[in-house]
């Protein structure tokens, strides 16, 4: 048997696609890592609208606030495929904490990752233009999770139209209209109900003639 079925065994957890994990409010003892599959992180907006924070995978961890602050979940944690998990509670993760520096230059590695990632995001939020909004949004997506393929560049997570209105807090119809527009603009297509960046100059040039229009009017 491995170690890591071993570890599996003792503190694992096995998720279908859909369910939740945690949700947001919820009082948390334990920080997970994923051991297969992808985690969505969202929260819910005070219009009622859900917002795809990030998307997790192999070797990420979360939750760890709960664990240090002993706060209430401030998100929630919803698998997105067939998920293993495994759950650390307190004791556990102080005793790595105490004994294995490498975890603890990790901890702090991705809280810093996170941090500057919610400032992006807050950025993108104050965005006022809900065209220049959606496009900054897949701008963030491109660089944080884009590969070059022979179409364009797609996204090693999944990235459609119902999960971009998610990270922009916009309604699905609005959001639907704009990728229309860049559909038009030969800025994005779509490969079934994926996005796909057909150009990455001109989605930056579209953004610019955004700020622009945006500074100095119509």
């Amino acid at each position: 048997m491995s170690t890591e079925q071993e570890i599996f065994d003792k503190c694992g957890r096995s998720y279908n696609p859909g369910d939740n994990i945690f949700r947001e409010g919820d009082v948390g003892n334990e920080m997970y890592i994923i051991q297969s599959g992808r985690v969505k992180i969202t929260k819910q907006l005070k219009d009622g609208v859900e917002k795809t924070l990030v998307i997790l995978g192999p070797g990420d961890f979360f939750g760890e606030m709960a664990v240090i602050d002993k706060d209430v979940r401030s998100a929630n944690a919803t698998a997105v495929d067939a998920s293993r998990l495994i759950a650390l509670d307190e004791e556990v993760f102080e005793m790595h904490m105490q004994t294995n520096p490498k975890i603890v230059k990790k901890i702090l590695k991705n809280l810093t990752s996170r941090l500057r990632d919610a400032n992006q995001q807050i950025a993108n939020l104050m965005i006022k233009d809900a065209n220049r909004l959606v496009a900054n949004t897949i701008l963030l997506v491109v660089h944080k999770h884009g590969q070059e393929g022979p179409t364009g560049i797609t996204m090693d997570i999944s990235f459609n139209v119902p999960e971009l209105s998610k990270m922009c807090g916009l309604d699905l119809p609005k959001t639907q209209e704009i990728v229309d527009k860049l559909i038009k603009a030969k800025v994005v297509s779509l490969s079934g109900d994926i996005i796909i960046v057909t150009s990455l100059d001109n989605l930056e040039k579209f953004i610019r003639f955004l700020e622009m229009k945006e500074q100095f009017g119509e």
